[in-house]
């Protein structure tokens, strides 16, 4: 994922022209993105099971809006974003006496972020940016212990996320990005001594429009 990432800033580099910015980058924008998640939580309390269990990647797609501040080669601002995640729902089981087992089940369907993000202009058209911020998703967990007692949670949990960028203006209000973001949140406990700490990345393609 990240050679795809290098790739597009290093070519966007080559072909971007290099005249002056003129202030186009002041201002708000919205648009919606595309692209891969890579679900990776920590798990705690299985025998065998271990957070590689639940590893999954799926497909990512939302939206997001924000607004940028230039001075100089400088930008800033803000944004916020909503995707939901295809993730399909992870079983980790733990084989006890002959093939009994403890079972155990991790998913999110989505995830949202209000980040600060800034970043250097490398020409008129190309910036390269780091960005981070808080973010919010919503935890599907469940349990199936063999001796006896079963249980699910849908939790909502708060964390932090951050990653970094770049962003070509190709048109006078248009421009696309490719962003790798990495998302950190509390545990979410499934049962007693067992939990799931949730980590999830994603890296999309965007599309914005400036207002």
């Amino acid at each position: 994922m990240f050679k795809i990432f290098y790739a597009s800033v290093a070519l966007v580099a080559i072909v971007a022209p290099a005249k002056a910015q003129d202030g186009n980058w002041t201002g708000y924008y919205a648009g919606a993105e595309i692209g891969a998640g890579f679900s990776h939580p920590g798990f705690s309390g299985g025998g065998v099971v271990s957070g590689s269990d639940f590893n999954d990647t799926a497909f990512v797609g939302g939206v997001f809006v924000g607004h940028d501040w230039q001075s100089g080669q400088f930008v800033y601002g803000g944004v916020a974003s909503f995707d939901f995640l295809g993730f399909h729902e992870k079983t980790g089981e733990d084989p006890i006496f002959g093939g009994k087992t403890n079972s155990y089940s991790y998913d999110l369907d989505w995830v949202a972020s209000a980040r600060a993000r800034a970043g250097f202009l490398a020409s008129d058209q190309l910036l390269l940016y780091g960005t981070a911020g808080v973010a919010v998703t919503r935890v599907k967990t469940s349990f199936d212990f063999f001796l006896g007692g079963a249980d699910s949670s849908n939790k909502t949990r708060v964390g932090g996320a951050f990653g970094a960028g770049f962003e070509y203006a190709f048109a006078p209000k248009w421009s696309f990005k490719t962003e790798y973001i990495e998302y950190l949140f509390d545990k979410v406990e499934v049962a007693n001594s067992v939990d799931f700490k949730p980590r999830l990345g994603t890296l999309n393609l965007g599309i914005s429009y400036r207002f």
